[in-house]
């Protein structure tokens, strides 16, 4: 993930400033937002300095400006000593995307609605390979794409243990807007099966074990970015 750290200097006023990124406004960084968020309640203000060291990258459906917002939102909750509890640092967390309040609750969960709907729960583990292609997709633009389905019925939670049933709809738009990612995936798939991460370009493959991964990440890694990880 990405490397995130908080410094806080004496002040009589909650404030922060932000270092690490330089293609945000910071009026569009999620870190910025998710401390505006919380200065309603701050209840023993300071200053404090977030420093950001990107990992992961933008666009690529794996959350990471969303899993930043939540880390400021639950480490300012205790700095500034605001004493909101997780359901109403959820209420905020749904303020800055859906996938915040996820991250929030900091666990594999399966979650329903526009991600207010949180129930932590384990449903795979094992190893997996993750492709990175240097592509940025926005997740607005596929959203309001005429080709996404939106009759996709809600997977039932007894199924979720089932990979066969991980149905992402984006990746239909996906593969028809960025030929890169098609062309990935029409080059990978002999080999192994991908699925799209969130509505981002990154493509992950269920593996049976950490060697499986391990050959499949010596084809992969000739045509983009690859990391396996064990869950």
């Amino acid at each position: 993930g990405d490397d995130i750290s908080f410094t806080t200097h004496t002040a009589t006023q909650a404030s922060v400033t932000i270092s690490g990124f330089t293609d945000i406004a910071l009026a569009d960084n999620l870190i910025y937002r998710a401390a505006e968020l919380l200065r309603p309640y701050v209840q023993q203000p300071c200053a404090v300095h977030v420093d950001v060291t990107k990992h992961i990258p933008s666009g690529a459906g794996l959350g990471g400006g969303s899993s930043n917002a939540a880390v400021t939102l639950t480490t300012l909750n205790s700095v500034w000593q605001c004493q909101l509890n997780q359901q109403s640092l959820l209420q905020l967390a749904l303020k800055l995307g859906a996938d915040v309040p996820f991250f929030v609750v900091g666990q594999s969960a399966y979650v329903t609605g526009i991600g207010e709907h949180i129930e932590p729960m384990t449903f795979y583990r094992g190893s997996l390979l993750l492709l990175m292609p240097d592509v940025a997709i926005s997740t607005a633009a596929v959203f309001k794409h005429p080709a996404l389905n939106r009759q996709q019925t809600p997977l039932r939670k007894d199924l979720i243990t089932d990979s066969r049933y991980w149905i992402n709809d984006c990746f239909v738009v996906v593969l028809q807007d960025y030929p890169e990612i098609k062309q990935l995936f029409t080059a990978l798939s002999p080999f192994m099966t991908l699925r799209l991460s969130g509505t981002g370009s990154a493509m992950f493959a269920l593996c049976q074990d950490k060697q499986e991964a391990q050959r499949q990440q010596k084809i992969a890694a000739a045509y983009c970015r690859t990391l396996v990880i064990e869950i």
